[in-house]
């Protein structure tokens, strides 16, 4: 297949690492000098002691002839994305990002290819343009939020690499209200005390704190499992514990971080609903006077 990844990030690196095994990968970057460097030097992967080189290419402008794109973008850069993804012609799109912010704006779309929603539960950093760090193994779960038939695809992320393994969901506001809930518990949280991700189920004032959010979240989100759901949120702090978020890595980075993605969209919902949902908003808040300052 002809793999696109848009976004040189550490996730859209990985992905591309990963597919370079059995496929024809272009990664499409913002930046012209990342572009080149991959298309230079290859994608080099560190992880379990070892370094690894493979060969894609590097482009800074979104080109044709794919048979499956994976947007890697943050849910805010969406909009300089999907104007030149409306010029190609119809084909597999997979997006990536972390909340759910990106959803109704998808609703909305009508480009006329077939779209997936992915959720990603590995830990990667990003090093350089062209280096990343496999900080932590999972899997990807994925679901067809607007496509004819999942059959081909199915076949096809069946067999990517032994270690990235795609799991099918059959139902994809679950899988992807599942990973939202494990985001609003750990990211913020993260980000505001600048502890790694295995601090919070560390100090019982970190995990009561949490609890409270995933109280919240859960309630927004109508959660039916709330014991596999708050487990879930425990074994992701336990399987990452020496990580640092994303959102920790963009306050310590000054980027513009994902909470409108992640609090902000629950604090929509929850406004729908009549809910409250104090903690939440506390996090919100609080990690946006932090990027502001």
């Amino acid at each position: 297949m002809r793999i696109g990844v848009i976004g040189g990030g550490s996730i859209g690196l990985l992905f591309a690492y990963y597919f370079s095994f059995r496929h024809q990968v272009t990664v499409v970057t913002r930046r012209k000098e990342q572009a080149e460097a991959i298309q230079k030097n290859g994608i080099c992967l560190l992880a379990d002691g070892k370094e690894q080189t493979v060969k894609v290419r590097g482009r800074a402008e979104l080109d044709s002839g794919y048979d499956l794109l994976f947007v890697a973008v943050k849910e805010h850069q969406l909009a300089a994305v999907l104007p030149e993804l409306e010029k190609a012609a119809p084909l597999d799109i997979m997006f990536l990002q972390n909340g759910m912010a990106h959803i109704p704006v998808l609703e909305k779309w009508n480009a006329g290819h077939g779209i997936y929603t992915g959720a990603v539960e590995h830990g990667a950093v990003r090093v350089d343009d062209r280096t990343l760090r496999h900080t932590g193994k999972g899997a990807v779960k994925w679901s067809a939020f607007r496509a004819a038939s999942a059959d081909g695809l199915k076949k096809e992320l069946a067999s990517v690499h032994e270690a990235f393994p795609f799991i099918w969901c059959e139902d994809w506001y679950g899988m992807l209200a599942g990973k939202l809930i494990v985001n609003a518990c750990i990211n913020p949280l993260t980000a505001l005390l600048r502890v790694k991700n295995g601090k919070l189920i560390e100090e019982p004032m970190y995990l009561s704190f949490m609890k409270l959010v995933f109280e919240e979240a859960s309630r927004i989100l109508a959660i039916d499992d709330l014991e596999a759901a708050w487990e879930n949120v425990l074994s992701v702090c336990r399987k990452t514990e020496l990580n640092t978020s994303s959102m920790l890595a963009d306050v310590l980075a000054e980027r513009q971080t994902e909470a409108d993605a992640i609090m902000g969209y629950l604090l929509k919902r929850a406004k729908e609903t009549g809910s409250d949902a104090p903690h939440l908003a506390f996090l919100y808040h609080s990690i946006k006077a932090v990027t502001e300052r």
